[in-house]
C-alpha cells in the first residue's frame, strides 16, 4: 500500500491526524487550482473548507484511493461549479464548464537572458490563446503532473476527450511557437519534447 493510500485509509477510519496531513499537503495545490477557475479567494477558501468538511462527514462511505490529489481537485471543481450555479455569476452567462482563468507566467523559472525572455513571452502568449478547456487540461497535465485519466475525472469528461484536449493544445503550440520557445515549454514542464 502506498503512503497516499495508507493516509487515505487512516482518514476513512477517522484519524484526525490523517485529516491534518491531507489539509497540510493538499490545501495549497487546491487553492492554486481554484485560482485558475475563479478570481474569488474567499469563494475558493470556502469551497476548500466545504470539501474537507464534506469528506470528513462522509469518509466512511468513500472508496479507497491510491492518489488523493486528483480526487480532491475533482471535489473542489464541483464545489466551485455548484457555487457558480447557485449565485448570479451563473445566471450571467457562465458556460456549463468552469472558465479556466489562468494566465500562464513562467518567466521566474526560466529567464536567464534576453533571448529567453522573448521566447518565454512568446510561450506565455500562445499558451494563453488556447481555449480554456485545452488550457486547463495542459495545466493539469504538465503543471500538476496528472495522468490523462485523472484529468478526465477532474474535468468531468471522458478519457479520450482529455487526451484530445491535450493533444490539440500541444499541436496548436507546435504550430504557433518557434522551436526554441517550444523547447522552453518542455524544459519548464519536465516533459520530453515530441
Amino acid at each position: 500500500m502506498t503512503e497516499e493510500a495508507l493516509i487515505w485509509k487512516k482518514f476513512k477510519d477517522g484519524s484526525e491526524a490523517a485529516l491534518a496531513v491531507l489539509i497540510r499537503r493538499h490545501s495549497k495545490p487546491l487553492a492554486q487550482y481554484g485560482r485558475k477557475l475563479v478570481k474569488d479567494d474567499d469563494l475558493i477558501q470556502d469551497c476548500i473548507q466545504d470539501t474537507y468538511i464534506q469528506l470528513w462527514q462522509y469518509r466512511k462511505n468513500l472508496r479507497q484511493l491510491d492518489e488523493i490529489r486528483p480526487y480532491l481537485f475533482t471535489c473542489l471543481r464541483r464545489k466551485i461549479i455548484h457555487s457558480f450555479r447557485s449565485q448570479s455569476h451563473y445566471a450571467l452567462g457562465l458556460e456549463e464548464d468552469t472558465p479556466f482563468l489562468t494566465e500562464f507566467s513562467i518567466e521566474d523559472r526560466l529567464i536567464e537572458n534576453e533571448t529567453e525572455a522573448q521566447q518565454v513571452a512568446q510561450l506565455n502568449h500562445y499558451l494563453n490563446l488556447l481555449p480554456k478547456r485545452q488550457k486547463e487540461a495542459i495545466y493539469l497535465r504538465f503543471f500538476e503532473n496528472m495522468a490523462n485519466d485523472e484529468i478526465a475525472s477532474i474535468m468531468g469528461i471522458k478519457y479520450q476527450t482529455a487526451t484530445n484536449l491535450i493533444h490539440d493544445g500541444l499541436s496548436q503550440l507546435r504550430r504557433s511557437l518557434a522551436p526554441e520557445s517550444l523547447s522552453l515549454f518542455w524544459l519548464f514542464c519536465g516533459a520530453p519534447g515530441c
